[in-house]
């Protein structure tokens, strides 16, 4: 995770991204990431705990993609954002403070693009950590919801 986020190269403000493809965007997205100095460990774990909550839910969505959309989503708002602040020179008095704040869409291809790359690097875990996981929420918070038997 660490060569992902190291190997992404430079970001571009979320205003430049408009008709760039998926691949580019998802590149941006984790060059974004490590501008941030978002830890590779917590996108690890954002990952686990997505699939760890879906394998949990018995009414969830079983395909793959839906879990790797998911984790792409968590992951893209963790750092997707570009924020300008600049002085504006007035006449009459005091500068005024000038913000602009732009956010990136978090488009189906992206999120695809960007859960794929994640899923190469944590996949070998899922196997290991997820029943880990699923074991210490149960002990710490009780079943899931949906493992409850309604009377009828």
């Amino acid at each position: 995770m660490d060569y992902l986020l190291a190997t992404a190269g430079r970001t571009e403000p979320a205003m430049n991204l408009r008709g760039l493809d998926a691949s580019t965007r998802a590149r941006i997205a984790f060059a974004r990431l490590g501008d941030a100095e978002i830890p590779a460990k917590r996108l690890v774990t954002i990952y686990l705990a997505v699939a760890a909550l879906i394998e949990d839910d018995f009414g969830s969505h079983r395909t793959r993609e839906f879990q790797v959309v998911q984790a792409a989503k968590a992951i893209h708002r963790l750092a997707s954002g570009t924020h300008r602040r600049w002085m504006m020179w007035n006449p009459m008095g005091e500068d005024i403070p000038i913000e602009t704040h732009a956010y990136p869409r978090s488009s189906g291809f992206v999120l695809r693009k960007i859960g794929e790359a994640m899923a190469k690097v944590v996949d070998p875990l899922v196997g290991i950590a997820v029943p880990e996981i699923i074991k210490i929420k149960t002990e710490r918070f009780g079943p899931h919801p949906s493992h409850r038997v309604t009377a009828k």
